[in-house]
């Protein structure tokens, strides 16, 4: 992550609809991506918790000591309203390391809940903090229907998806929520009602999809 990090394609068209927001935005998802990074490509647990743990103690800490004197780190405390958006960046990353350290029986409910919770509700949170507290059901719902979508075990994306759709079946309504959020909800909702994961690439039918909501809302 440096002053504009890469995004990916989802993620930059979701971020045109951020507005005021747009640089906070990008650091967030850079921070989901590198979490996402060390959970494809470490496969030592404990190795992953100790990178996680950096991205965290980057974030928590008070004042930067020599270990997180870096451009990344710098670059996240710096968005606006890092204060407020703090908590979210903190628990996405507690979300993965829930997911990287499960055991070897698998993801249960369980583990799949707190990944969900914390990926999924922090990254809404840190998105968008003024609307953290209504926005939490549908961010686990995204969490779960990407994982389901990029995940290689078809027993975990399975069960990820039938999570979902318990999830959904619990949203009374469609929350009122902040355009970006409302374009990655929206998508991960309809998908799951159909039993689906994300889709690997930016396919034109998700395009469409998203564009859809960003222009009317629905």
């Amino acid at each position: 992550m440096d002053e504009t990090p890469e995004i990916l394609p989802f993620q930059r068209l979701v971020c045109a609809a951020a507005c005021a927001s747009l640089g906070r935005a990008v650091h967030v998802f850079a921070l989901d991506n590198a979490c996402a990074h060390i959970a494809r490509t470490v496969t030592e647990p404990l190795m992953a918790q100790i990178r996680l743990a950096w991205w965290r103690d980057g974030l928590t800490a008070d004042a930067l000591g020599p270990m997180h004197q870096a451009p990344d780190i710098a670059a996240l405390r710096a968005v606006p309203d890092f204060s407020s958006a703090r908590a979210g960046m903190i628990a996405l990353v507690d979300g993965w390391e829930a997911l990287i350290v499960r055991d070897d029986a698998g993801a249960g409910q369980e583990i799949l809940s707190a990944y969900a919770q914390g990926r999924g509700g922090g990254l809404f949170a840190a998105l968008a903090p003024g609307h953290a507290e209504y926005s939490a059901l549908a961010g686990q719902i995204w969490a779960l229907w990407d994982l389901a979508g990029h995940v290689h075990d078809p027993e975990l994306a399975g069960m990820a998806i039938d999570f979902a759709r318990v999830l959904v079946e619990q949203q009374q309504a469609n929350p009122r929520l902040p355009r970006m959020l409302a374009m990655m909800a929206g998508v991960a909702r309809e998908d799951v009602r159909r039993g689906r994961g994300a889709p690997r690439l930016l396919t034109p039918r998700l395009y469409g999809r998203l564009v859809r909501i960003q222009l009317f809302g629905r």
